[in-house]
């Protein structure tokens, strides 16, 4: 039987991902000096802002059972062009916009792409990335010029007073927008919908093809977004500014509990996820372990939580052993979705009859 599509999550799904960022937060306080001070809470705040937002679309994709990789090159190519409208002497406001409208339009080809042509997602934004790449690369002769506007500096590097980065206030407004999107409007449900049975939802009649569209509209202004505050925060772009957020933005997406199968998890666990990778990182780095090991870090990550989400759907992780099968049987509980009132548990298949059916 398809697992039923949900809307929601439980309470301890969302506390989860944060009682690990306090953890995290107490072993920094331990383990460095003045970890928790009121600096260095806000600088890592604020670098937990970045990826967070950019990580927004990856969130919604991967609700999807998609993925988005043209978020390095989206990111680099809004950086880019920004700076050389600026250096150009164009005013920055239509300059953002015209920007944003880029992303969008990456977004819509994406969509497109995905939703009516079926490329598959993986294929169609790899192939987006690389377009453009060289796009960034003809536009800028290899070597960007210009600097980004005043505000967009200010958005970026500023604070709210001395305590709250301007950035952070721009996350957390986000943040509550992204999660009432997903729980109170019908896109929203629609894309737990789509993520949970595409075939199921096409039957229904829902718009699957404009949820995958706007999805990934969404995913590319995101990702737009992140580079208009990167170079805002650099004070200048530079090819290959976004290369290093890939594997962050999907890391953050799957360790907040977001099911790379689609139709499980929420943005609030993904604002986690960003606080809790970026807490370790801020560890690694006091205690000297360089890039490659929060690389490694990353894709540990997410290949541990691709099984744990494969084990939670099929259960085939656990056929190993009766030893695996019950430690794997209580991570089942809390990753399986929950049913909603009313609705039958599908029993779980019989196996041994299978086997004998087979033999």
């Amino acid at each position: 039987m398809a697992r039923q599509p949900r809307s929601y999550v439980r309470p301890v799904e969302v506390a989860v991902p944060y009682l690990l960022v306090l953890i995290a937060l107490i072993a920094g306080a331990i383990a460095v000096p003045g970890f928790l001070s009121s600096s260095h809470l806000s600088s890592m705040s604020q670098t937990a802002a970045y990826v967070g937002i950019i990580a927004i679309g990856e969130t919604l994709v991967l609700l999807l059972g998609g993925i988005d990789l043209s978020l390095p090159y989206t990111m680099n190519i809004a950086a880019v062009l920004l700076a050389g409208f600026q250096a150009s002497g164009m005013s920055p406001a239509p300059d953002v916009l015209l920007v944003l409208l880029i992303g969008l339009g990456i977004g819509l080809v994406n969509g497109l792409g995905v939703a009516l042509l079926d490329i598959n997602p993986l294929v169609m934004t790899l192939g987006m990335n690389g377009i453009l790449q060289g796009f960034s690369l003809i536009y800028s002769n290899g070597s960007p010029i210009g600097q980004a506007p005043s505000f967009v500096v200010t958005l970026s590097t500023g604070s709210m007073g001395s305590v709250m980065p301007w950035v952070d206030v721009l996350w957390i407004a986000l943040t509550i927008a992204i999660t009432l999107m997903l729980v109170f409007t019908t896109f929203g449900r629609g894309i737990y919908a789509v993520g949970s049975n595409r075939r199921a939802s096409e039957l229904s009649g829902m718009p699957v093809r404009r949820t995958l569209v706007l999805a990934y509209v969404l995913s590319a202004l995101a990702a737009t977004v992140g580079g208009i505050l990167l170079v805002g925060y650099t004070g200048q772009a530079r090819l290959g500014l976004g290369e290093e957020y890939l594997l962050p933005a999907i890391a953050v997406v799957v360790i907040g509990g977001t099911s790379i199968f689609g139709g499980k998890g929420s943005y609030v666990q993904t604002a986690a996820g960003a606080l809790l990778i970026t807490v370790i990182e801020s560890i690694l780095v006091t205690v000297n372990i360089d890039q490659s090991g929060q690389d490694i870090m990353y894709g540990v990550i997410i290949l541990a939580m691709a099984y744990l989400a494969e084990v939670a759907i099929s259960g085939r992780g656990a056929r190993g052993g009766g030893l695996l099968r019950g430690r794997l049987g209580s991570l089942r509980g809390w990753l399986q979705p929950v049913p909603k009132a009313g609705e039958a548990q599908a029993a779980p298949p019989d196996t041994g009859a299978q086997v004998g059916d087979r033999a």
